[in-house]
């Protein structure tokens, strides 16, 4: 009975978590996720050949999307980060019932994920962000077995998921300081085995890097750490640099029961000594570890809690064993509910206005075919990589990078072979075959008008217009 209503549990997540991948609204920050892929499929590897703004792992396991669907990747990543997003509620499930969790109560903190805003926003968008959460899932599974071989295991995925994204380093460090917090010789060996596994799994990301590691300093080191404080600066919102970002930190978490359950696990935890056992503290330190993830990002975003996530829902059955205040249980309900309202207007708009993936899917077969009218062949440049099949490389970072001045200099630009708003030599070296502008969802409508107008300065003209682009073509 236990096993169908778990297999039962998961399938009706599966169809929700891939609905939210048909029905969440586009986002700018595909652009560059999806272009991304479209050229590691190709063979080419970030920093060396096309700008990447993280550490490299993502495209280069969604690379085979790229063979399989080359006209659809959008809704292809997403649906693969929906599934993603399932495998992290299994983990968590499988860690929860490792650390003596019941059956019950493992299951419902685990599907609980699924109405939690962070984890929501991340689990049907084509970025970065369920890719690493599922490997710290993973990771959390393995390492609550307890031995120093499934420790080595645990942080070979924990240092997987810091090569896919950065912010998984932070947990990764804590759980082994969490480690070494004891007298107990058998403890350090476990830790010690788990920081082998980190750096070995950290190996990959390390060698794509050394190829080129100037361009990955600056594109997936300085980039992020003071790139975002130039612009939030220029247009106006600097005070969500400040404090007010813990205040949004807040909220997200209140949005879904993340709030309720750090709350709880933090008194529990201290009333009942959790730390004493070496498993209950490294997930304690993991959960720490996001959380400090979090709050040193400026601005704060909402996928940025998500590393806090996992570890913490691995604790949460633990609360639920014995007799509980039947207000404190409805407070749980209430904060699931709550969480699940952004996700339920999706689909409203969806009704009225039509799925977004869907409508994104259509638009950028439009544009294909335009450009086959137009006998376009070769690279594209574009700020819209998540609706152009061949993107220039030197667009690979969509409107990020393309939005900067002064953050490289004319000979860097050129070397790693990317074009900024005042840096466009390389285009008129060698100019692409098509340059693509045009206005969709969360495009920054000053900077499209800016490439519209160096396309013009380059020699090239507006020749078709469709789906919202325009196509600007030069002829011999």
């Amino acid at each position: 009975m236990g096993s169908r209503r778990s297999s039962l549990t998961f399938g009706a997540l599966a169809v929700w978590l891939l609905a939210l991948a048909l029905v969440r609204p586009l986002s700018v920050d595909e652009s560059q996720y999806v272009a991304a892929t479209a050229l590691a499929a190709k063979g080419l590897l970030p920093y060396r050949d096309f700008a990447y703004l993280q550490v490299p792992l993502q495209p280069l396991v969604f690379a085979p999307l790229g063979w399989l669907f080359p006209d659809h990747l959008l809704i292809a990543m997403r649906v693969v980060n929906a599934l993603l997003s399932l495998a992290t509620i299994v983990f968590v499930y499988g860690a929860a019932r490792g650390i003596g969790a019941r059956q019950g109560s493992a299951l419902v903190s685990a599907a609980m994920l699924a109405s939690c805003q962070s984890f929501i926003w991340s689990a049907g968008i084509a970025r970065n962000d369920m890719l690493p959460a599922a490997l710290m899932a993973f990771g959390l599974w393995y390492f609550v077995a307890g031995s120093a071989r499934t420790r080595f295991v645990a942080g070979v995925l924990f240092g997987l998921a810091a090569g896919t994204k950065i912010s998984y380093a932070v947990p990764s460090a804590t759980i082994f300081v969490a480690g070494l917090w004891t007298r107990n010789p058998a403890e350090w060996r476990r830790a010690l085995a788990f920081a082998a596994g980190v750096a070995v799994g950290l190996v990959p990301a390390m060698i794509v890097a050394a190829m080129a590691p100037r361009a990955f300093l600056a594109e997936a080191i300085v980039f992020p750490g003071t790139a975002p404080t130039q612009y939030y600066t220029s247009i106006g919102k600097a005070w969500r640099l400040g404090p007010a970002r813990f205040l949004q930190l807040l909220e997200c978490a209140a949005i879904g029961p993340a709030l309720i359950a750090a709350i709880e696990i933090g008194r529990r935890s201290w009333k009942e000594r959790w730390w004493d056992d070496p498993v209950r503290r490294a997930l304690l330190a993991a959960v720490a570890g996001g959380l400090i993830s979090a709050i040193l990002n400026k601005p704060f975003q909402i996928f940025y809690l998500l590393p806090a996530l996992p570890p913490l829902f691995v604790l949460a059955p633990l609360l639920f064993s014995g007799k509980r205040p039947r207000w404190l249980s409805g407070a749980w309900a209430l904060f699931a509910v709550v969480g699940l309202v952004p996700a339920l207007a999706w689909f409203v708009r969806a009704g009225s206005g039509g799925a977004p993936a869907l409508d994104a899917d259509r638009r950028s077969a439009a544009l294909a075919a335009a450009l086959r009218d137009e006998e376009v062949q070769g690279s594209i440049g574009t700020l819209a990589g998540q609706y152009v099949a061949s993107v220039d490389p030197r667009f690979a970072a969509g409107p990020f990078l393309y939005r900067t001045r002064g953050f490289l200099s004319s000979s860097e630009a050129r070397e790693w072979k990317i074009v900024t708003q005042d840096q466009i030599d390389g285009l008129s070296e060698s100019p692409p075959s098509a340059i693509v502008t045009g206005v969709h969802a969360d495009s920054q409508p000053e900077l499209e008008a800016k490439l519209g107008q160096q396309a013009q300065a380059l020699g090239y003209r507006p020749t078709a217009n469709v789906a919202g682009f325009t196509i600007w073509t030069r002829r011999p």
